[in-house]
């Protein structure tokens, strides 16, 4: 995979993620600032591992 495509589909699905998380925070009532952001930090961890794995995943398979 280009590397410039990975780096905006982390951005992306960290954005997309990061949002879901905040929303289900907000939803339950923690309108914490600092909660919110580090839902965007928790999302960002699973993406950045995700494709860590994937990359991994299918270098050991050739």
């Amino acid at each position: 995979m280009d590397e410039n495509l990975k780096i905006t589909l982390i951005g992306l699905l960290t954005l997309v993620f990061g949002t879901i998380f905040a929303s289900i925070l907000a939803s339950i009532g923690f309108t914490n600032m600092i909660l919110g952001l580090s839902s965007f930090l928790v999302a960002a961890i699973i993406v950045v591992t995700g494709f860590r794995f994937t990359d991994h995943h299918l270098a050991s398979k050739h």
